[in-house]
């Protein structure tokens, strides 16, 4: 595949039509492993993050792609399995939630609601202080553009509807800092939001490293928009210059301006979340175009065959007349 020439400010952005161009020498490949965020990514980006909701041509084309042997679909997300899975909806596809310390996987046609969520219990210890922290922060902060996500052994203070996003930042810091001072969970300030999490918890760059290793793909793509999937785009490009993959780290450009590491490590950008979409749609019907063009030429090829061993057969040339 070829990579486009990089700007002063990252990768040039893409429309779906052209990254399809791009990646097609490498649609035939198997295993492919395709990993995605959600926020951002499969989704707009909405002040209320209880808002979020899946493109429906994004989610069409995912659950198509989940549908065709030898792809693998892995959603990876800071959100829980069970909030990620109830909006995205894509049978047979994995779950990676809370950046890859929670995993499910949801066979195709059942329902996100009966979902078994695996997680690792050695961070069973962090629960308790998590859930103080998210009770206690918001009476320190009581401002109504306050969201707080509980993550088990992790949480998250939103604050994407703060007429003043820095100020907010810095509030939600301080509480942070009056009520956990020993620093009992790690501090992970993002665009709009400052979550806390359990110290060598899994990051996402971890859980894209551990599908390469279970998938064991001939070609890998990443697509997010933030800080967490910058991780994610280095592991991979590592797995690639290491040749245990081939691969494409791909930004998606859903706010006013790219964070800086999403820009630096990505290899192309697409325009937004519409064009993750239709990139996905465009890979689909490829995809299930040759896997029925395929289909039919061994048909053809097997009709073939059959025809030439009937008449080759004795049976196909008549009785044979005896020797006289």
């Amino acid at each position: 595949m070829t990579v486009p020439l990089r700007g002063p400010r990252g990768p040039e952005l893409l429309r779906g039509a052209e990254l399809l161009r791009m990646v097609e020498p490498d649609l035939a490949l198997r295993p492919l492993l395709l990993l995605s965020d959600f926020d951002g990514t499969l989704s707009r980006i909405v002040m209320d993050p209880w808002g979020a909701r899946v493109l429906p041509g994004a989610r069409r084309a995912l659950r198509r792609l989940a549908g065709i042997p030898g792809v693998r679909i892995a959603l990876l997300s800071g959100r829980t399995v069970p909030d990620l899975a109830s909006r995205a909806r894509v049978g047979g596809a994995i779950y990676l939630g809370n950046h890859g310390i929670e995993r499910a996987e949801l066979p195709r046609r059942a329902r996100a609601e009966a979902l078994r969520v695996e997680h690792d219990p050695a961070l069973d210890d962090y629960v308790e202080d998590a859930a103080r922290l998210a009770s206690e922060v918001p009476r320190l902060v009581p401002d109504g553009w306050l969201s707080v996500e509980r993550k088990g052994p992790a949480v998250t203070f939103h604050f994407r509807a703060a007429p003043d996003v820095a100020a907010a930042r810095a509030r939600v810091l301080s509480a942070v800092e009056a009520l956990d001072p020993r620093a009992r969970l790690v501090r992970f300030p993002g665009r709009r939001a400052v979550e806390l999490r359990p110290p060598g918890a899994a990051a996402k760059g971890d859980a894209l490293r551990t599908m390469v290793d279970e998938v064991r793909p001939a070609v890998t793509w990443m697509l997010g928009d933030d800080a967490s999937d910058a991780q994610a785009f280095v592991a991979l490009r590592e797995l690639r210059e290491a040749g245990r993959t081939r691969g494409l780290a791909v930004a998606v450009h859903a706010h006013p301006e790219m964070p800086e590491d999403v820009a630096a490590s990505a290899d192309v950008a697409l325009a937004s979340p519409e064009e993750t979409a239709r990139f996905l749609a465009g890979v689909a019907r490829r995809m299930r175009a040759e896997g029925q063009a395929g289909i039919v030429s061994t048909r053809a090829a097997t009709s073939s065959a059959q025809v030439r061993a009937r008449s080759s057969s004795p049976s196909s040339r008549g009785p044979s007349r005896p020797a006289t």
